[in-house]
């Protein structure tokens, strides 16, 4: 970290030249380009307005960006929504079809998997879109999994739960210790860990009763698992401490389940430092990554760059929830459209102080 440094910039205005310039390196040796361009236009926690949402369109920045660079790897990170989002064309899965076509247009290939972060030792169920792109030599291997949910997997440990890694967190702060107002409160405690209270959703057509799901802001988190997606807004889940009864998780809890090392700074009011922490990728994931891209190089040479014409396939699985979205899109999309917009929830809080 001897030669780090930090640009604060806006990624529509800066370029490649300018990082460069910073950074003393010449076009085509960089290793790594990373980056995770806004997620909330594809993410069911929001609108799904993808490139219709002006942070949809930051994906063209870091292309642009990318081609000035030349770097040997390029690493996207991104919710598992992008997937099977619509591009211009309305048709599930387009929007991912349509960047990686960009990235082909200016030379590099890409791979697509889907990790799930408790399969690497992270203690939470936060499945994320990966996107390699290379311009010479073949697709890195995804990494294998060193964490299975059953104890019995050969070779790989138990998921890691959220009841270990929150015991490496120190006494909460009185200001830390978040209660539900009342009436929440009363709805919560007839709630079994693992569950939460229920929104009937909007009716379609195959779904006369709604596609149910979850309230945001009210589940009660289950102590012995791998925690939920930490988001990026305050709504976290709720867990019944055996000390301190009903409270919401804090950010230093949410820091511990993305892996950030403990004591690691986080400044602004609680609504700021929850945003950092579920917007970033959890370090031990990235990690993985990582070592996985550096072994990648070692034992990929860097060949003479090819011209790509097509697409690598998506992996069977992957297709096939794309293939899956569509035929649901073709029974209930009309009729899910056509149904009265939900009510926004807005569950007021109780901060305790003693």
């Amino acid at each position: 970290m001897a030669h780090a440094f930090i640009e604060r910039a806006d990624v529509r205005t800066l370029t490649a030249g300018t990082i460069r310039a910073r950074a003393g390196l010449a076009k085509g040796n960089i290793e790594l380009l990373a980056g995770g361009p806004p997620c909330q236009s594809w993410s069911s926690a929001g609108h799904q307005l993808g490139l219709d949402d002006p942070r949809g369109k930051l994906f063209d920045d870091f292309i642009r960006i990318a081609d000035g660079l030349d770097p040997r790897w390029l690493l996207l990170e991104n919710v598992r929504g992008l997937l099977t989002a619509r591009g211009p064309d309305g048709v599930p899965g387009s929007a991912l079809t349509h960047i990686r076509n960009k990235l082909l247009k200016v030379g590099f290939q890409t791979s697509v998997i889907l990790l799930n972060a408790a399969d690497y030792g992270v203690p939470q169920r936060r499945v994320r879109l990966f996107m390699v792109g290379f311009r010479s030599g073949d697709a890195p291997m995804a990494p294998a999994p060193t964490h299975a949910k059953a104890a019995d997997v050969i070779g790989l440990k138990s998921w890691v739960t959220m009841r270990e890694a929150l015991e490496s967190v120190g006494p909460l702060n009185p200001d830390e210790i978040i209660r539900p107002n009342e009436r929440l409160a009363a709805e919560l405690e007839l709630i079994p860990p693992g569950q939460g209270v229920k929104s009937p959703g909007k009716a379609e057509r195959t779904r006369p009763g709604g596609h149910w799901g979850y309230k945001q802001g009210a589940f009660v988190a289950d102590l012995d698992m791998p925690a939920r997606t930490v988001t990026a807004n305050a709504q976290q889940d709720w867990i019944k401490d055996p000390r301190l009864g009903l409270r919401r998780l804090c950010p230093r809890e949410c820091a511990a389940l993305q892996t950030f090392p403990e004591g690691w700074p986080f400044h602004g009011r609680f609504t700021t430092q929850y945003k950092l922490i579920g917007n970033a990728v959890p370090p031990a994931l990235a990690q993985v990554l990582g070592e996985g891209l550096i072994a990648a190089g070692e034992e990929i040479p860097a060949s003479e760059r090819k011209k790509f014409v097509d697409l690598m396939p998506l992996p069977p699985r992957l297709a096939y929830h794309v293939a899956y979205t569509t035929r649901e899109e073709a029974s209930n999309g009309n009729s899910r459209r056509s149904a009265p917009a939900k009510r926004v929830s807005r569950l007021s809080l109780t901060r305790l102080v003693s």
